[in-house]
């Protein structure tokens, strides 16, 4: 498909799926939930006819798919998913070696895979790095959701947006992001993208010169920017601003709200399965818009089925986020509500830079690293001027393919420090077996003290 005809035909797909969730928002509860199922019974259909994982777990387990329901499924973890990868995806031409290939030639969120399909890549919390591809129609269905975050103020208005994340790669943030700079979007934003890991002065006088209408980002960074603001080095009068990415408090709405004047937006979302929530500015609880989700909270984890990617079919995905189900009988709307702080904070880097200076490192620069034959890594705080990375290697590497991964890894930390201004700081990465989890929680931390 043709790139000028692939964005007019995911425009249609956008605006049609758009146009659905606002007449869910009429729906009750039972009748949503009814929709959800015959939805998911028309996935299944799919899957057991395209996947050969879902295939063979459908006939093995004997379910009916005409009244089947997501509990007749097992639990999918990331694990099991990159093992299975191949016979999970419902398209022939996508594999996990193909997407690997991609991903270590492009930083292009832009660019797609095979020229049709979006690919978000991400390690999570868990350390382990995780591929999620969609097709043009999965990724203009998901995006109907970001519309509903969009102030009515702004609509059809020529909008300066900036958005201070990770951005040089397929990361899910600057990915949908740069998705409304495609065909007449561009009319409507200008968008100003700034990496997370430059350094905060720099970031700072790109703003001023800037004066975005809508100022987004990761929570850690933006609180950052809101001290500045206070400070009186930043000078912006965003109308919104947008965190996400992380955990947010109620003390951290109410510094941003103080700092930039504007109203603030708490969006909840994954790679996996793109926008799930938002609290709005007037709002004391998110809003899970789980039109195309099915959400099964737990103590210590959370399990989603996704209802709108049909390339690569999670049905009962774990995921590390822990959210808290709150009752709220004064919405006319069907969603569910849940307490604003949704999943956990990882521990930011803290290094003395070049000039004497502390600076940090965003978590996100190790979360959304990507190198091929990388499964898992860590890590591990050693002092003001040091680090160690450890890495889990996939087995089935050569001896030469490990070497070229290890030089991989210490080349992308090397250039995080120079964007830094960290040069100073000394690192070693070590390959190792497995990485240990927390001896007290007993969960996996990516960054570790010592």
């Amino acid at each position: 498909m043709l790139k000028p005809f692939a964005t007019i035909y995911q425009t249609s797909v956008t605006t049609k799926a758009f146009l659905q969730l606002k007449r869910n928002e009429r729906l009750s509860r039972g009748e949503l939930e009814a929709r959800k199922i015959q939805k998911f019974r028309r996935l299944v259909a799919y899957a057991a006819h395209n996947s050969p994982y879902y295939s063979q777990l459908i006939h093995k387990r004997h379910i009916a798919i005409e009244d089947c329901t997501p509990a007749d499924f097992p639990v999918l973890t990331k694990t099991e998913l990159m093992a299975n990868f191949d016979r999970i995806v419902t398209d022939r031409g996508i594999s996990r070696e193909g997407l690997e290939r991609f991903l270590s030639n492009s930083t292009n969120p832009n660019e797609r895979f095979l020229e049709k399909f979006q690919v978000v890549h991400t390690s999570g919390s868990s350390g382990e790095m995780g591929y999620f591809v969609y097709s043009l129609k999965d990724w203009g269905h998901a995006m109907a959701q970001l519309l509903r975050t969009t102030p009515s103020s702004r609509l059809l208005r020529k909008t300066k947006v900036a958005e201070f994340f990770a951005t040089g790669g397929h990361y899910g943030g600057v990915s949908m992001a740069k998705h409304w700079c495609r065909g007449h979007g561009k009319y409507f934003l200008d968008l100003l993208l700034l990496e997370i890991n430059s350094p905060l002065n720099d970031v700072v006088d790109r703003l001023n010169a800037f004066q975005p209408h809508i100022l987004g980002g990761y929570n850690t960074a933006l609180k950052l920017l809101a001290q500045k603001q206070i400070e009186g080095v930043l000078q912006i009068a965003p109308e919104s601003v947008v965190t996400g990415g992380e955990p947010v408090s109620d003390t951290d709405l109410a510094q941003l709200k103080h700092a930039f004047r504007g109203t603030v937006y708490n969006n909840y979302a994954s790679s996996e399965h793109l926008l799930m929530g938002v609290m709005g500015p007037d709002d004391v609880m998110m809003t899970l818009y789980d039109d195309d989700l099915i959400y099964e909270p737990h103590d210590n984890h959370l399990i989603v089925t996704n209802l709108f990617n049909f390339t690569l079919p999670l049905i009962r995905y774990r995921m590390s986020d822990v959210i808290r189900l709150v009752p709220d009988e004064s919405s006319n709307r069907p969603y569910l509500k849940i307490e604003s702080l949704v999943g956990r904070t990882e521990m930011t880097p803290v290094f003395t830079n070049e000039d004497g200076l502390k600076d940090f490192i965003s978590p996100f620069m190790i979360i959304e690293m990507f190198v091929a034959g990388v499964k898992r890594f860590q890590m591990r705080l050693l002092g003001p001027e040091a680090f160690r990375f450890d890495i889990c290697l996939d087995p089935m590497l050569t001896s030469a393919q490990r070497t070229t991964a290890i030089t991989e890894v210490e080349q992308r930390l090397r250039s995080i420090l120079e964007q830094k201004k960290m040069r100073n700081v000394k690192f070693q990465v070590e390959s190792v077996q497995d990485l240990p989890l927390n001896a007290k929680s007993r969960k996996f931390e990516l960054i570790v003290d010592h």
